[in-house]
């Protein structure tokens, strides 16, 4: 046993050989400032340690030591930074914050001075002027409170009353539908004998979506208010077939439906008689023709173009009046009105466009037109009145900036804003995500809670006060193309109700669809042709409106900019400080500086995500599910576009993060992609209980072990090359957002003759 005077004895001794070892090590290396700190603070705690008495005999040779470490520290501050201070001044360094970074790291883009085409929306011609019934005239003004025609209109309707084919091509938001429904609706109720419910369908119809054909639908039932006589109906996915065939058999003189469904009923429904139409129009004809439809649509125009039920007699020319209307003239609606149109008129809405035509001179014989066509390059118009942006994010900032660009435009002013995703997973798990995040309300109750008392409660519960929810009462719907025909529809009509909402939505929202009051479009995923992209700006900015367009982009995604100021797209950049000092002030972090709270905004909003995907299995699955589909969304951009998306340029990992997901990419991809096979046997032994179990199937293979007689460790040991790889087998379809929601008929039994 020691006494305490022993070890008072022993410790200075201890320090003074310790402290002897780093003054010789010091003579050796500098070292940095840190760690000196770090020694002083030792040496103070020793000391402390030391006895009264102890101290003063010490104090000399501390003294020295202590001025041998002092010029040890000032060689070592300026060999590192190489500047001078005045004594007793310390100098410290800001530290700089994520969006100082982002200001010296982020590519800046030079956008070129780009003259986009000119069109206008209003014609100075009244309603009045028209050639039209009087009843239609009030009809018009009354319940569509329209006083003065479109430009598109004044073009087409006087040409399409002589009962000429044409091909019309306008921007978006220009009332092209009221261009060929008035002329419609004025040869049906002024033919003799009055037309009657049993002569069956005299016009058809076609649009690429179910949402679009309930809004001609709607439009054309206004339109026929004073023309009880004559009946409309609309055919889509979603719909029993039962009811459809029904209201055939009652008989209807226009007939609306969307590719898959119509060809489904011309296959299969008896009642469905075409050979008495009279005018066919092509909506949207540029969407038609997209994603495999392009068979579909031909198949409707044959089967309208025969005069009789076999097929074989081909109408005479001028009894079949065709009408294509677009908002961008691709090349395959140049071949599509080349087969369908017989001396059609070229009606154009843009300025440059017309006036070239006055100066070559077009006329409307069928030769001229084809090679007009053949001239005219894909025209790209967007209504002035749109403030088109991009923000250049990181691909982990893009949930958090999403979240922050809703926020303060909804801070400005109630809104509605749709926000455009490339697939359905990804709409999905946004929906449910920015609903339990952003909002207060739950997805796991339907009914929302009035009283302030439970709503106290439930606050209490999530662990959050009231100021701290970004939106609280902002309402969030979502709409794609594997939802059922009850929710599309439901979803769609409290939308335009709706004051202040955001819809997440694909591209089946994109075409076509009026909705009132929309002040913001937001493109979270870049579109893979053109034609989307100006569909969905198209979605603002109707009839004449101000509205704002909003692309987000990646660092090496922008050269899309340049892409699209190529083809005469005006787009400007937007500042993404406004937006987190927003972020800031409703979260209210409390910093005092405005950058720390930017930060601290952000870094709050991202751990609130990331820690909900965490907990929430359901979350986290459809988090992965949505991860996946990306990368195949990713992966298939077209050739053009392909140089600009390039899947191997992609930090994987920072693309998870933005989905809140912490994991690597590769952990929790393998449970939502791998080979086929193996898929179909799982589902094959769940339909099929009674076949061999899997010991027994793994018995049959050969002696290796493997799959495909490999052994079984290589094939166990053998990563896979790559995420994009992964992609290319998963599970995950891309189904079609303009499918007709039918599965195959059902093939009739075949009578025995005995």
């Amino acid at each position: 046993m020691t006494s305490a005077k022993t070890v008072d004895r022993l410790e200075p001794q201890k320090n003074v050989i310790s402290n002897n070892k780093l003054v010789k090590e010091s003579k050796t290396r500098s070292p940095p400032l840190e760690e000196t700190k770090s020694v002083g603070k030792r040496k103070r705690k020793e000391t402390d340690c030391i006895g009264p008495a102890k101290l003063a005999t010490e104090s000399k040779s501390s003294v020295k030591r202590i001025d041998k470490d002092d010029s040890l520290q000032q060689k070592a501050k300026a060999s590192t930074f190489n500047f001078t201070t005045d004594t007793g001044a310390r100098v410290r360094a800001r530290k700089p914050n994520i969006f100082d970074r982002l200001k010296t790291d982020l590519p800046k883009v030079e956008v070129p001075m780009v003259q986009p085409m000119e069109e206008n929306v209003f014609s100075e011609e009244p309603i009045e002027a028209l050639d039209i019934h009087s009843h239609t005239k009030k009809n018009v003004s009354d319940l569509l409170h329209y006083t003065h025609l479109t430009m598109v209109q004044s073009l087409a309707i006087p040409r399409l009353l002589e009962g000429r084919d044409a091909l019309i091509r306008a921007q978006t938001g220009s009332g092209k539908t009221l261009a060929y429904a008035i002329p419609l609706v004025e040869a049906l109720h002024s033919q003799r004998p009055k037309t009657r419910r049993t002569d069956g369908i005299l016009a058809v119809v076609i649009v690429p979506t179910r949402e679009l054909a309930l809004q001609t639908y709607e439009l054309l039932v206004k339109l026929l208010k004073p023309y009880t006589w004559i009946v409309s109906g609309y055919l889509c996915g979603g719909e029993k077939r039962k009811a459809e065939k029904a209201r055939l058999r009652a008989g209807l003189n226009i007939l609306i439906g969307t590719p898959g469904r119509f060809c489904d009923h011309i296959r299969n429904t008896e009642s469905l008689k075409l050979t008495g139409v009279r005018w066919l129009v092509l909506d949207e004809a540029d969407r038609l023709l997209e994603l495999g439809y392009e068979k579909d649509v031909k198949e409707i125009v044959s089967t309208i173009q025969r005069v009789d039920a076999d097929q074989a007699t081909v109408r005479p020319e001028g009894a079949l009046q065709t009408v294509l209307l677009s908002a961008t003239l691709t090349s395959s609606v140049k071949e599509l009105a080349g087969l369908t149109l017989h001396n059609p008129v070229y009606i154009e809405t843009c300025n440059a466009i017309r006036q070239r035509q006055r100066t070559a001179g077009a006329t409307s014989d069928g030769a001229t037109f084809a090679d007009h066509l053949l001239n005219v390059d894909e025209c790209v118009t967007i209504p002035a009145t749109v403030k088109q942006r991009y923000l250049v994010v990181p691909p982990k900032l893009r949930l958090v900036t999403l979240s922050g660009l809703i926020a303060h435009e909804q801070r400005k002013k109630p809104s509605k804003a749709l926000v455009f995703m490339a697939t359905q997973d990804l709409v999905d798990y946004h929906f449910d995500i920015m609903v339990e995040v952003l909002t207060t309300k739950r997805l796991d109750s339907d009914e929302e809670l009035d009283d302030e008392e439970d709503e106290d409660a439930r606050q209490m519960e999530s662990g959050s006060d009231g100021g701290s929810v970004l939106l609280p009462r902002l309402a969030f719907f979502k709409l794609h193309g594997r939802m059922t025909q009850i929710e599309r529809s439901s979803v769609f009509q409290a939308f335009r109700k709706a004051k202040a909402a955001v819809l997440i939505c694909t591209d089946v929202a994109s075409r076509g669809i009026d909705v009132p009051c929309v002040d913001l479009v937001v493109q979270y995923h870049a579109p893979q042709i053109l034609a989307d992209y100006v569909h969905r700006v198209g979605r603002t900015a109707r009839a004449g409106q101000s509205g704002k367009a909003v692309l987000c982009v990646e660092p090496s995604e922008v050269e899309f900019i340049k892409y699209l100021a190529d083809k005469q797209i005006r787009i400007q950049e937007e500042k993404i400080d406004g937006i987190f000092v927003c972020l800031g002030q409703l979260l209210n972090c409390g910093q005092k500086r405005i950058g720390k709270n930017k930060e601290q905004a952000a870094i709050e909003l991202q751990y609130r995500f990331e820690q909900l995907v965490a907990k929430e299995k359901e979350l986290f699955t459809s988090a992965s599910k949505a991860f996946v589909s990306w990368v195949r969304y990713y992966s298939n951009f077209p050739k053009e576009l392909r140089r600009i998306f390039t899947i191997r340029a992609i930090h994987m990992g920072h693309y998870a993060k933005c989905l809140g997901l912490r994991d690597p990419p590769k952990q929790f991809m393998k449970a939502h992609t791998g080979p086929k096979e193996q898929e179909d046997e799982e589902q094959q032994r769940v339909r099929a209980p009674g076949r061999r179990s899997h010991g027994a199937e793994a018995r049959r293979r050969p002696a290796g072990g493997g799959r495909n007689g490999r052994p079984a460790t290589e094939t166990a040991g053998r990563p896979h090359r790559d995420l994009a790889d992964y992609a290319r087998r998963s599970r995950v379809q891309n189904t079609s957002e303009f499918d007709s929601g039918l599965g195959p008929a059902r093939k009739k039994a075949k009578k025995v003759v005995t």
